[in-house]
């Protein structure tokens, strides 16, 4: 288990994991993702969204995620209440926006975004991302789009940088950079720890989860 690298706000268990983990210590499925912007709050029945959220103690949530960015949150709302979320974050939902409509909808039930706790987990890196112009010019349209998120690969098409692209919307979001745990392991390069769509594991995936401890 892949452990994000920053103090989280209050008692809770949280990670990445990896080939090398028991499946026993991960989350049963919450959600049906659908490479799509929803962040629903964590119930009993799977709800087709890509985010999740909850201020439940010992309610473990997650994501599971092959290439994509698993992202974590956790900070205090209004009445002093922990609050955490995992989100899913492909192409199509970074550009779309759920790691801001995560963040609103932490901002909604009063908590401040600086003193989120947060971080990217592994997901496939700049250095395999190859994607095609429209990818470029959809994450363009965002406000915290800057032109080094975008190089040019081996076979000279482009490639996206979505950890940065996703850290570059936190700070536009008003997320404090000293509380970015993120771990940027490639899941492409990384074959003998992480499972990766691009590289053909088309069934196995790994989990970005987190859980309130009482």
């Amino acid at each position: 288990m892949l452990v994000p690298q920053t103090h989280p706000p209050f008692p809770l268990a949280w990670g990445f994991s990896t080939k090398l983990d028991d499946p026993a210590l991960l989350p049963a499925p919450g959600l049906s993702q659908v490479h799509g912007c929803g962040v629903v709050e964590a119930g009993n029945a799977i709800q087709e969204a890509d985010g999740a959220w909850t201020m439940e103690p010992n309610r473990r949530i997650g994501i599971r995620v092959a290439d994509c960015v698993p992202i974590l949150l956790a900070g205090r709302v209004r009445n002093d209440r922990p609050w955490v979320a995992a989100l899913h974050a492909g192409w199509r939902g970074a550009t779309g926006g759920i790691l801001r409509r995560g963040v609103a909808t932490f901002r909604e039930l009063g908590g401040d975004p600086a003193d989120l706790a947060f971080a990217f987990g592994p997901a496939i890196q700049p250095c395999h991302f190859e994607v095609g112009e429209e990818v470029i010019e959809a994450a363009k349209e965002d406000s915290a789009w800057v032109d080094s998120l975008r190089s040019m690969g081996p076979r000279e098409k482009p490639h996206l940088d979505l950890h940065g692209f996703l850290r570059a919307q936190a700070m536009d979001l008003g997320l404090d950079p000293s509380r970015d745990g993120s771990i940027p392991l490639c899941t492409v390069c990384q074959s003998d720890l992480l499972w990766s769509y691009r590289r053909g594991d088309t069934k196995p995936r790994q989990w970005g989860w987190v859980e309130i401890l009482a």
